[in-house]
């Protein structure tokens, strides 16, 4: 299964500049938990931003990678479709799908 992550130009240009993609965690905004977060949401999903509950420039830019099971879901019925790693999260080469602008 694809795992993808949205975000903006900025992030997108400094995750891509590296070989291994590094997902920086951090405290969201709300009473979510610490880390990096991470949706089974592909591009086409009808008011992503909506659904995600983000600003639309946070899904200007996309990555895709393969899900292997590490990533915990996100506590309540959101965490049917989003998922989170408590630490910062690497992503090698050999995961990678694709990546770019939505």
């Amino acid at each position: 299964m694809s795992m993808f992550h949205y975000t903006d130009q900025v992030s997108f240009d400094a995750i891509r500049s590296q070989v291994v993609w590094y997902f920086e965690a951090s405290q969201p905004p709300a009473n979510h938990p610490f880390g990096a977060y991470f949706t089974t949401l592909g591009r086409e999903t009808k008011n992503l931003a909506q659904r995600l509950r983000i600003p639309k420039s946070k899904i200007q830019y996309f990555f895709e990678f393969d899900d292997i099971g590490d990533l915990k879901a996100l506590p309540g019925g959101r965490g049917q479709y989003i998922f989170y790693s408590p630490t910062d999260y690497e992503v090698e080469k050999s995961r990678q799908i694709d990546h770019g602008e939505t």
